[in-house]
């Protein structure tokens, strides 16, 4: 659980660079070079944490690791986008049609669920 909350932690960091990165709001107090270093170190340590701990969240291991592969995919494609490289929005947004994938193919919802709700036909 406490990984969690640390890849959660840094998940955050590297949104907030991406941010100042896609946007330059922050560039007179943060270098860009040093936003691009912080971006890059604490999406991989974020995505490595999860992926140590992906089987323990509350969702299926098959709900996880697709939308783990799909992360994947948008962090590779956000890292092609900064350095400028090619195809950058294609792996972006394959990613993130993998992720959106991901939501819509639940497992869970497939699972029979037998135990009826009486909370309405109580008597």
């Amino acid at each position: 659980m406490i990984l969690k909350k640390i890849a959660g932690g840094m998940f955050v960091i590297a949104f907030l660079m991406a941010v100042l990165l896609f946007t330059n709001i922050g560039s007179g107090i943060l270098p860009k070079s040093t936003a691009k270093f912080i971006f890059l170190i604490s999406g991989a340590l974020a995505f490595l944490l999860n992926l140590i701990s992906f089987r323990h969240g509350k969702h299926s291991a098959e709900f996880n690791l697709i939308f783990w592969i799909g992360s994947i995919f948008v962090f590779v494609g956000l890292v092609f986008k900064i350095m400028h490289w090619s195809h950058s929005t294609y792996i972006l947004l394959g990613g993130l049609g993998i992720v959106g994938v991901s939501y819509i193919y639940n497992p869970s919802f497939e699972k029979d669920n037998d135990v009826e709700n009486d909370l309405l036909d109580s008597k």
